[in-house]
Order: C-alpha cells, then structure tokens, then sequence
C-alpha cells in the first residue's frame, strides 16, 4: 500500500472512529451495519475492527485500541459494514479465537428478488476467505468460536414483529443447514420480537439476546453456537413494548446473567439451567 494512501485511510478512519455509532438506513427490518463509530472489538480487546465505505469499495482496518493506530488494512469490492445485532447498537462479527471477521451488506426486502452478501475475513491478514451470497433478507447473528459456524437470520417478512428464522451455515462449504434453529418447547409465533441488546459468554459460546415483544412480555434467546441450539426464557415483566427497548443485560461474575432496567433487577437467568432464580 502507498503511503500516502495509507495515509489518507488512517486519517479517514480516525475521524470515522471519533463519529457517533450510527445504524445504516438501508434495512427497515434488521438493526443494520456500522460504518466507522465503534465498530467491533476482538475478544482481548486490543484490536477494534472498523468499516468505512468508498463509492465502490469498503475498507477494513485494524486499529490498536490503545494507542488508536491503524494496525493493518484492506479494500474490498463492494458495501460491507460491521454487523449490529440489536437495537442498542450492540455489534458483533468476530469471533472468540479472535481469527475470523465476518461483515454484512444490505440485502432486499423481504419477498424481493435479490441478494445478502456476507464477506468472512481472516483478521490476521484482514483478506476475505469466503464470500457468502445468499438469496433473500438476511442478517448476521452470531459466530461459533472457532469462526466455523455462522448463524444468520433470514427474514421472511418486516414490519414491527417480524417474521424470521435462525439459519446455521458451515464456513468452509458454504451450505446451509436444512432445518432453522428453534427452541422446541416454545411456540415458533411467539418467540418473535425486535432484539434490544445483546451479550455474550466469556468463551464466546452462548449468544445471549433480550428481545422485545408488542403483545407480549420480553425474552431472551440462548443460542448455543458450538452444538446449534436455542432457548427461550420468558421474564416475568409486565412492560409495554418501549418499556422492554430499555431493559439491558449484563453477565455476573458468578457467569449468571442478569437482566436490569434502569434502576432495578428485573430478572436473573441461571445460564447452566437456563431458568429464572429467585
């Protein structure tokens, strides 16, 4: 890479890490893609991944988190931004081992013609290994902590309780798994909602995600990235729709995860059982 031309994408993207994070507006019915802000942060948190979008490209840079230098860089082809996986800008896209990256672009409308485009990257050389093109709306979801294993959810239609599944793909073929990924126990149509936050296990394993409901109360969705499964657990909280967008999580040292309003303890999950504690 020229210098000068280092040059300008490290002062571009300084001053794109500085901006306030901000969700695209190119998909009403997904959270959306990161450009700049705080992008994501590798899992020692040394290394913060950031997108900045050119007319015709994106670049993709590794910056130090403590010093703010740009470790290394890249360009690819095409649109491509750092996944958010919930409404409160919570982000994701790298995964435990810290080696694989993967970015999101915009896909169609639910029921349009048209597809998603997922770039993987390896975070070492910061190349793309895979690209990911699926037919349809989809949506990044979480990443196995080996990075072998994508979960991505496929919109089937928008609006406020949209309709989607949780879809499994393999990296290396580039295959989907037949069957969506669903808590049996529960009924399909009502484990649906918009997702407010979002936290992970220390190992990267568990996916934790607090969603909220228009006629119902909130839940959160455990999704086991190692063997493909997920489970429910509804919160005993009578709160209107807005009420829950507040609601946050945050994992104890104990590694049970507490679900907080703004002033209180709403709910505390035991991760092993997955049921509520008194």
């Amino acid at each position: 890479m020229k210098p000068l031309f280092a040059l300008v994408i490290a002062l571009a993207l300084a001053a794109a890490v500085a901006a306030v994070a901000a969700k695209g507006d190119g998909s009403p019915y997904t959270p959306g893609l990161v450009q700049g802000a705080d992008g994501v942060v590798s899992p020692d948190h040394r290394i913060r991944f950031v997108t900045l979008a050119t007319p015709k490209s994106t670049v993709v840079a590794a910056i130090r988190v403590r010093t703010g230098r740009v470790a290394r860089s890249n360009v690819l082809r095409g649109f491509y931004g750092v996944p958010i996986v919930a409404w409160d800008n919570s982000t994701g896209g790298v995964s435990a081992d810290g080696r694989t990256l993967v970015l999101g672009s915009y896909g169609p409308l639910p029921g349009d013609a048209g597809v998603t485009r997922f770039a993987v990257i390896d975070t070492r050389t910061l190349r793309k290994s895979r690209l990911l093109a699926l037919r349809g709306s989809w949506a990044y979801d979480a990443i196995s902590p080996d990075g072998s294993r994508v979960f991505l959810i496929e919109y089937l239609a928008a609006g406020q309780n949209p309709h989607y599944r949780v879809r499994s793909l393999d990296v290396r073929t580039g295959r989907l798994d037949a069957e969506a990924i669903v808590d049996r126990r529960e009924d399909e149509v009502l484990m649906r909602g918009q997702p407010v936050t979002r936290v992970a296990s220390s190992d990267g394993r568990w996916a934790y995600t607090l969603y909220a409901r228009p006629k119902h109360g909130p839940f959160v969705h455990a999704l086991d990235t190692v063997r493909g499964e997920a489970y429910c657990v509804d919160l005993p909280a009578r709160l209107r729709q807005l009420e829950q967008m507040a609601l946050r999580l945050r994992m104890r040292a104990d590694g049970e995860l507490e679900v907080r309003s703004r002033h209180a303890r709403i709910a505390l999950v035991d991760t092993k059982t997955l049921e509520l504690r008194s």
